[in-house]
This record gives structure tokens, sequence and C-alpha cells, in this order.
């Protein structure tokens, strides 16, 4: 019989399975918001026999803060989440209100796919295909306890594995893999003014006895707090002093496989824009006192604070606030930029200093919530534990904020549960590759001590890593993971081959530079180097289009007629140079990626001569690489160099990614 390690006593260890059969899952999904419907949806999607367990099967997909998807940085998870046959995306080109494309006046390698949704077509459409997949059950429950057995090998290095789970009545359920995806409800409560109460979200009790599992099993564990603003009237609201903002017509969807969304342009709704006051800012002021969760020594999302935080933050300014409908049938307006925690009086207070809100209505107040997350250094690159085997995390409770950081995670650890069930390769995707690598790159080898959030900024090769090509960078990856249907899949190869033959046929159209601009009406030139259509159709300052290339030569009408063709067409054609002057440098550093090193690794080694900092620092962050160890923060050039000497020395058979 196996020799288990010291464990605490009361969570519930299995030395041995009887029967192979008490297995009744390959997958257990804890938690239905965006990062347990993605996990769960990922894994049936790969073959593996799949649960998800949610304190309530009608919350589930609940959009529990604001009603939007998408942005600058998130957006590009969106697309990247979709590419790899996610269902967000999807879900919310058949639900959105006001489609919006963010930063069009700058190159699309950085543009914001955003859309306010409809929150009740959202959660409606979303259970209506999940509850539909195959290979899923869902089943309304709270684990309490995770079931543990030996599993210590040279191999993984991890002492445990998980075999199941405990729900709060006492049954045992089975299986390879626990995906934990409980958002802020691990020892969550609630703060309105002093007003302090347990919950994970309002009116749903927190997850305790769960959080002290992970907490007795040596997790490092932190605190964070988020919060969400007050729900207001539609119909008490003066939109005519406020500043419209209108929709994109015609709007962009999400997914790759739709060329349109569920509405038509006209009926799209407006979102406006106001701002706060100086008597707003003396209110939070005057308030301060009795506002508990602001006082509280945690930390909270540094790009979307609460009013008061950017109050006491930036004395003097006026902050803008996004007014933005619920939903077509919804009489609420969601105020973003107003998350407050002040009391219900207060709030109401608040809200009439702000221009076109005098008069308004607050239906239901804003809250601030405080929940446990675990340090995501506790995670490798296919978010599983360290510690325990088939244990995996995603969402909220690895430190991040946002729908779409928690559908990206999702993804990605449903799919890597599945494989780990079945015993398969997982998908680890490069931080070169997506912004899904950057992301889960920069968690698990620097983790966070605020809410982590996606930016642009934050990826290296963001001109490779633009939404118009999150296909070609990442469906083939995932068909081959198992994730990606066969319907998509051959949809993706009708448009790789498009856009190869379109390229193609741009490189070999070659002429005069003087050719050029008098076939397409340009200010005379008498340059005669050659260009090719595909540089042509780059120049900044041109402003070629694949139309007007049409009118030159009858070749390309058929591509020209294909908005969506023409419009990726023209984007390689402006980042061709750029992506090839960067080529080799992107080279260099998968070349540096690619060395592994060992999963058991004693960077306490005396043969390693490096400080006892940076010994804790590696310890801790476990990277799979030399370049993932170049990330974590502290880590010194001289010290990697001393690592790779390590490991090189003391491997006879260390390798590289291929």
């Amino acid at each position: 019989m196996l020799q288990l390690r010291k464990v605490p006593s009361h969570l519930y260890i299995r030395k041995f399975c009887k029967n192979a059969a008490e297995k009744k899952y390959d997958v257990i999904v804890v938690g239905g918001g965006h990062a347990g419907t993605e996990a769960c949806s990922a894994s049936a999607r790969c073959g593996a026999k799949t649960l998800l367990i949610t304190h309530k099967k009608s919350t589930v997909g609940e959009m529990s803060c604001n009603p939007s998807f998408g942005g600058i940085g998130k957006g590009h998870l969106m697309r990247e989440v979709d590419a790899l046959d996610g269902l967000c995306g999807r879900i919310c080109d058949m639900s959105g209100v006001h489609y919006k494309i963010l930063n069009r006046k700058k190159g699309p390698a950085v543009w914001g796919y955003r859309a306010q949704i409809d929150r009740n077509l959202y959660k409606k459409n979303l259970q209506e295909e999940l509850f539909q997949t195959e290979n899923l059950n869902v089943m309304e429950g709270t684990v309490e306890d995770l079931i543990l057995q030996d599993s210590t090998s040279e191999q993984n290095g991890q002492a445990a594995q998980t075999i199941g789970i405990i729900l709060g009545d006492g049954r045992r359920i089975f299986c390879n893999s626990v995906v934990l995806t409980t958002g802020t409800f691990l020892r969550g409560s609630i703060n309105i003014g002093l007003d302090v109460r347990p919950a994970g979200r309002m009116n749903d009790a927190p997850a305790i006895g769960l959080a002290k599992t992970l907490e007795n099993l040596g997790f490092s564990i932190g605190r964070l707090k988020t919060g969400t603003p007050p729900r207001l009237d539609k119909n008490t609201i003066d939109f005519s002093v406020c500043l419209k903002q209108t929709p994109d017509n015609p709007p962009s969807p999400f997914s790759f496989i739709n060329d349109s969304v569920w509405i038509k342009s006209s009926d799209q709704l407006n979102c406006h824009i106001t701002y706060t006051t100086p008597e707003v800012e003396k209110l939070i002021r005057d308030t301060i006192h009795l506002n508990r969760h602001v006082q509280e020594e945690v930390n909270g999302p540094r790009y979307c604070p609460s009013v008061e935080s950017k109050v006491m933050r930036f004395s003097g300014r006026s902050h803008q606030v996004w007014l933005e409908p619920e939903g077509l049938e919804s009489g609420l307006i969601y105020p973003q930029g107003l998350s407050c925690t002040m009391p219900p009086e207060y709030q109401q207070k608040l809200i009439n200093l702000i221009p076109g809100l005098q008069h308004c209505e607050v239906v239901t107040p804003g809250y601030g919530v405080e929940y446990d997350y675990i340090d995501p250094r506790e995670l490798n690159p296919h978010l599983e534990t360290h510690k325990i085997r088939g244990l995996f995390f995603a969402g909220q409770i690895n430190g991040t904020t946002g729908y779409e950081e928690a559908a990206a995670q999702g993804i990605l650890s449903g799919i890597n549960a599945a494989a780990n069930a079945k015993q398969q390769d997982g998908l680890k995707i490069d931080r070169t590759e997506a912004y899904i690598g950057v992301l889960t790159d920069d968690l698990t080898t620097q983790g966070t001590s605020e809410p982590y959030r996606m930016f642009t900024s934050r990826a290296e090769f963001r001109l490779l890593l633009r939404p118009d090509n999150a296909d070609l960078r990442l469906t083939e990856k995932g068909y081959r993971a198992g994730c990606v249907s066969t319907e998509r899949y051959n949809k993706y190869l009708q448009v790789r081959e498009a856009i190869k033959s379109g390229l193609d046929l741009l490189r070999e159209d070659v002429r005069s530079i003087k050719k050029w601009s008098t076939l397409l009406g340009l200010p005379e030139s008498k340059g005669q180097m050659l260009k090719s259509a595909l540089e042509v159709l780059g120049f900044a300052n041109w402003n070629i289009t694949m139309e007007h290339l049409a009118k030159v030569d009858p070749v390309y009408r058929n591509i020209a007629t294909n908005e969506s063709m023409a419009s990726r067409l023209k984007i390689e054609a402006m980042y061709a140079r750029s992506v090839a002057a960067i080529s080799d440098e992107l080279d260099a550093v998968r070349r540096d990626q690619g060395l592994f090193i060992p999963k058991d690794m004693d960077y306490y080694s005396p043969s390693i001569n490096i400080s006892n900092e940076v010994r804790e620092k590696l310890s801790q962050a476990r990277p799979d690489t030399i370049a993932a160890a170049s990330r974590v923060q502290g880590i010194t050039p001289a010290a990697l160099v001393l690592l790779l000497r390590h490991v090189k020395r003391h491997n006879q058979n260390y390798a590289y990614l291929p």
C-alpha cells in the first residue's frame, strides 16, 4: 500500500481505488461563472465525461458585474477563446445590444472588440447551449472538500493527486481532474458602508469549507477586493445633458464563424457619458469614515477602482461615468466608473450630484466584495497546481479580474484537465503565440498582488498577436488538442487557404511606383522602384484598399467583394514589414523559451551559486523554462546564466521545446 505524506486530518484521503468504476467522471468543474462554463464546455468538447457543480443552475453564466464583454486587451482574449471554439464570443454575438471596436484611431493590432450585452439574453443563450452539451452534466451543490490519494513520483514531483470531491451533504463524487473556478466565493464577504455579511456575491453563500481545505493543504492564500456600482432606474435619467455614444454601423462580430451579429444596426442601443462633480468628491470625503471597504487594507483593482478610491487618490479631478443599458427589455442602467461601497442613503445622494442623474433613483446599491485567492505561482502553465496532480485553478481564484480573463483561463484549464484525465499531453500556449499565453505566463511566473487585468501593453509581440489573426494562431493547435470541432476546423482551413492565396496573388503582382501611381490615380511619381501589390496595399500614406486594386485589375474582384477577406488582407499588408523585421527576435525568444527546467529542480542545491532570495523565488514559481524563469520578478541576468549552466551540466538529457 502506498504511504501517504502527512496531510491535514480533516481531509478525506483515499489510499487507493478498489474499483476503477468508482471514478464517475473524468473532470469535475466547480463554479458556473465565465471560467467554469468555458472549462466544462472545453473539457466536454475534448471528449471527457464532465460534471459542472454550481450553487444554482439558474445563475450559470450570470454576468454578475458589468453588462459588457471585451475592450482593449480583453477583446483579444475573447477572439482567442473563440479561436479555440469557446463559448463567450459566439454567445455575445447572439446577445449584444451595442457593438463597438475601441481604439479605431490606432492600428488594428490594438483594436478592442467590445459589446454591451443583454444580461438575460446572454445567460439564456449560454445555458441553452451548455445544458445540451454532449459529455456534460450539471449539478447543484456546494463543494466542501477534496478527495486525494498519494501519487509521489520522481516524474511529476507532486505528492498527491485529486481523485474527487466531497459535497456539503456528504456525497463523494470521484474523478481524475478537478477545476476550481470559485470566483469571489472563497471566504467571500460583502461590504456596504460598515455592514459586513458573508457572501460570494449578493444573495449567494460563500465557500468556507473549500477555502479551509486549500489553506490546510499549504497553498499560499491572499486576500483581494472588488466592487460593483449601484443600478439605476433608466426612466429617471435625463440623457439629454449627457454625451451620447453610438454603436458601430455595421457591428463587428466577436466570433470567427459569424459574418454578422443577431441584432440589426438600427436596433442597437446607445450608451451615454457623464462626469462626477466637486460635490461628489466632498460627499465621499465627508463619509469615508462610514466606508469599511475603502479603509480595509486589502488590495483592490488598480485599473477599475471604486469612485471613492479615485477621489482619494486623485483629488480635484472629474471622473468619467458611462451609463450602460443592461438589456433591451431592462429598465436598469449600469453606471460604469461609479463602483462604490458607502451606505445606501449616501449612494443615493452621490448619484443625484451628477449631471443627468439629479432626479435618478437607485434601484439596488453598490457593494464591495472581499475574497480569498491563491497565489497563481502555485500553478504551472497548464494551470495545474504544483502541489496536487489533477487539480486546476481558473478565474478570480488566481487573482485576476474580468469576464474575459476568466474565460481565457477557463478554456485552458478545461482542455488540460481533460488531457490529464485521459493521460494525454496538455495544451500549453506560449506568450509569443497569444494573449492567453501572456496571461498565464505573467500569473504563473510573477504572481499578482492586485486583481490582474489584461492590456495590449503586456504583450511583447502585439503586432503579431492581433485580434484579426487569432484563428491563424490558435485554431489548428486547438483542433490537435481536441477542443475545436471538425466543422470549425474545416472552415478555418478554407479561410487560411484563401488568405494564403490572396497574399501570394498580391506578392506576385509587381509594378513600378510610377505605374502604380498612374493606375490608382495617385499624385504623379517618376519612381521606377518595383513594388508588389502587397506593399502598395500596406502603404499607410496611400490608404489603398482591395476595392482600389480591383479597379486596376479584375483578378482582385472576388476578394474585394468579400468584405471580411478584403479586411484581413489589408491588415496583413499593413503589418507585413513589421512582422518580418521582428521575426528574428521572435525566433530567438522562442529558442530561449524552449529550454526545459526539470520539474524536480532543487533550487536550494549548493551547486547553484545563487542567492537565497533567488532560490526562494524560483522555488515558489517553479518555471518550466529558462525564459519563464527570466520573467520571475527579481531574477537577475547573472542568476539566469548560473541556472542555465546548472541545467545543462547536471541534466545530460536536457531538451528544448520543439
